[in-house]
């Protein structure tokens, strides 16, 4: 197998973990001028339930499309922070495609969302 499509399985497998484990009173990211966010999961409608998602729920959502196999993420390179990796996935819904960025976190074992949106 393609070394770097065996290093993005584990990065998909290792997010889908973290944000399983979200505590679910953190689950808001803090937007920074170094690390400005786009977190509007309120605003999109989660295709399982016909409802605007809660915080817990997008992150429950994150978790189970990162663990199907046909989910595709990509890495980027973010602007902000300059240097760092950001992790990027598209779902197709019948209400629009959200879009879904994902940095790990300063500190081991964390997971920041960066983007929650249309």
């Amino acid at each position: 197998m393609d070394e770097s499509i065996d290093r993005l399985k584990r990065i998909k497998s290792e997010l889908a973990r973290l944000a399983l484990a979200q505590p679910k009173k953190a689950c808001i990211p803090n937007w920074t001028p170094n690390c400005p966010t786009e977190w509007k999961p309120t605003e999109v409608i989660d295709p399982r339930t016909e409802m605007p998602f809660t915080y817990p729920g997008a992150w429950d959502f994150i978790s189970e499309m990162l663990q199907k196999p046909e989910t595709i993420l990509e890495e980027i390179e973010l602007e902000k922070p300059r240097g760092k990796k950001g992790y990027v996935l598209k779902v197709k819904t019948k209400y629009g495609v959200i879009y879904i960025k994902l940095q790990f976190g300063h500190t081991g074992g964390t997971i920041i969302g960066r983007s929650f949106h249309y």
